[in-house]
């Protein structure tokens, strides 16, 4: 199930503890997300914390690639893609 982003409220998007959340829900690493996009898994792991708030560019694509992470590591590909990404 895709992640979307929030309607209503002040905000429209999601808060990073609640990204965590989520993410540890799709068993899901901060490696995984950060594999499908330009956004490295240290700064993901800061806005969890609060450390780091999403802009609206960096938030569009963690969401768009923890749905494609998902979606590979349910096919089982998500490990060859990464592997080959390294080379």
């Amino acid at each position: 199930m895709p992640l979307i982003l929030r309607k209503g409220g002040n905000s429209n998007v999601i808060t990073g503890r609640e990204f965590k959340k989520i993410r540890e829900r799709k068993e899901l690493s901060l490696r995984d997300i950060g594999t499908f996009c330009e956004v490295s898994p240290q700064l993901i792991g800061q806005i969890e914390q609060g450390k780091k708030y999403f802009t609206e560019k960096n938030y569009r694509q963690i969401i768009n690639a923890m749905n494609i992470a998902y979606d590979m590591k349910t096919k089982g590909k998500i490990k060859e893609i990464r592997h080959n990404k390294n080379k």
